[in-house]
């Protein structure tokens, strides 16, 4: 009796340990908690992340290349992250807008989002989670007060879409996290694209824009890589390379060194590089865009391995921007 009676006094001890033991963990847990200062979800990406080839169909190259960004980062997007401002397009890129919005607290945070963006791994400050599927990579700067939230959507190059945060009264990853689910989301049920009107260059591949047979005269080498989904570059890291480009902006004129030249009854602007080695840009506006905007194209020749020769760089440029402007569809 007494070595039972014993027993059942360890076994009373042993339990009111474990209760204090759980109840401490608990304090220790809630005292460690950051809550946000806003109605953001703070909590990361969920699933596993995958390793292999990315097969979402609402996420190719081909079907982002038509979303207008505008729409992920909307105001009814933003609205609970405070008060929200009309997003602004970027003059320079299909694929990039920005936004602002003020918190319930009078702090104002900044939110950019570009389509076709790197979504590069490294070691260095990065967390990675999923989203639906789809990888998540997240960078947070040194000073806090900035995150890069990133969904990649392509493999090989790793490509994306990457939402830029700048939040110095808040959590700018939690934010980041917050408007990239949400883009997830749309992207996978009806989001907001460009109109597809006739001749637009929103939705043509770049990297099937030219002649291959003018590409392999004048970049012999021939590897070919998406720099964005709107633009693309041949032997890229090589000499010579050829990139080609499309975006949205005010027509091109003869200003700031730019010549202008005729490529097949097409009033085009050239201009040779700064440097000492060989290099051409040629652009040409496609068609009207909005506003006072156009669609332009661009063209551009470089060579480190050969001197500046205008006429040279400028004639190899040339023979690509013909080429183009005949495979491209007619406004």
């Amino acid at each position: 009796m007494l070595f039972n009676a014993r027993r059942r006094r360890i076994a009373s001890v042993l339990a009111l340990v474990a209760a204090l033991g759980a109840l401490s963990a608990c304090g220790q847990n809630l005292g460690k908690s950051n809550f946000a200062r806003t109605t953001v979800a703070a909590e990361a990406g969920s699933g596993s992340v995958p390793d292999g080839e990315i097969n979402d169909p609402a996420v190719t190259p081909a079907v982002l290349r038509s979303v207008d960004p505008c729409g992920l980062v909307s105001k009814e997007v933003l609205s609970s992250l405070g008060t929200p401002e009309e997003p602004t397009a970027n003059l320079s890129s299909f694929g990039t807008c920005r936004t602002k919005a003020v918190d319930a607290g009078g702090k104002e945070l900044t939110v950019r989002v570009e389509i076709g963006a790197s979504t590069y791994l490294s070691s260095n400050g990065v967390t990675v989670s999923a989203v639906e599927g789809l990888p998540q990579i997240e960078r947070k700067d040194k000073d806090g007060k900035s995150c890069d939230v990133g969904i990649m959507t392509l493999r090989k190059p790793e490509r994306g879409i990457s939402f830029s945060v700048t939040y110095d009264g808040g959590d700018p990853c939690a934010t980041g996290r917050a408007v990239a689910a949400k883009a997830v989301k749309s992207l996978h049920a009806s989001p907001a694209k460009y109109p597809a009107v006739a001749g637009t260059l929103t939705g043509v591949d770049p990297c099937t824009a030219a002649d291959p047979a003018v590409l392999s005269e004048v970049v012999p080498h021939g590897a070919t890589t998406l720099t964005t989904f709107h633009s693309c570059d041949w032997t890229p890291g090589s000499n010579p390379r050829i990139s080609i480009g499309f975006r949205r902006g005010l027509p091109p004129a003869e200003r700031d060194g730019n010549k202008k030249v005729d490529i097949d009854g097409v009033a085009v602007y050239q201009k040779v590089g700064t440097g000492s080695d060989a290099e051409c840009k040629i652009e040409w506006q496609h068609k009207p865009w909005a506003d006072d905007e156009v669609e332009i194209v661009s063209v551009n020749y470089k060579n480190y391995d050969e001197k500046k020769d205008e006429a040279a760089s400028c004639g190899k440029a040339a023979k690509v921007a013909g080429s183009v402007i005949s495979k491209l569809p007619k406004p």
